[in-house]
């Protein structure tokens, strides 16, 4: 017998698209009709017994999902945390260096610290890369370049309100003292 003319098997029969479940249920003309089908048969899966009721949520949750909105999306507000993806803790980091602030995120101070060699930590916030990211461009005006900063009013101020909400860093380890303390105050 030739090879085309080969009968199905049995179970090939099943995926044949002779039925389609549910679909009875739904209007033939409804241009979301396939998601419909979809959402139902995902919530038959779920468990959920599939009535009435259920088609009309099905119905209701494909033309929400569908409805062409005339509103603009929010505006997408920066992410603030204060844990970066491994679950380690960052900082957002105020340090003096020599007569400029650096502005700088590490979840390993006293390692970032080593190696940049401050001579006064000034204010530390948790937060991450996209803290430091927004207070560089708040003070893009002051940027003597890369992540140096002049110590402007406007820095100066956010790092007093800083000091005042969250405390004095009080961090002497890795620090070269060159008498030029801004806040003679730091312990250490």
């Amino acid at each position: 017998m030739p090879r085309f003319l080969v009968q199905r098997e049995p179970w090939a029969k099943r995926n044949s698209g002779d039925r389609i479940p549910h679909s009875d249920k739904v209007d033939p003309d409804d241009p979301h009709r396939a998601d419909i089908l979809i959402t139902l048969h995902r919530m038959e899966l779920e468990g959920i017994e599939i009535d009435q009721k259920a088609v009309d949520i099905a119905k209701v949750l494909v033309r929400r999902r569908h409805a062409p909105t005339d509103a603009p999306p929010p505006p997408r507000q920066p992410d603030l945390r204060s844990v970066d993806a491994t679950g380690q803790k960052r900082w957002v980091y105020y340090v003096r260096c020599g007569y400029l602030i650096k502005i700088g995120t590490s979840a390993n101070l006293p390692g970032r610290f080593q190696s940049v060699r401050p001579n006064e930590v000034l204010a530390l916030e948790p937060g991450g890369q996209e803290l430091e990211t927004a207070m560089h461009r708040k003070f893009k005006p002051l940027r003597a370049g890369g992540d140096y900063f002049h110590p402007g009013p406007a820095l100066q101020a956010h790092i007093a309100e800083l000091r005042e909400r969250l405390g004095p860093p009080n961090w002497a380890y890795s620090v070269l003292k060159d008498g030029h303390d801004f806040y003679p105050d730091n312990q250490g």
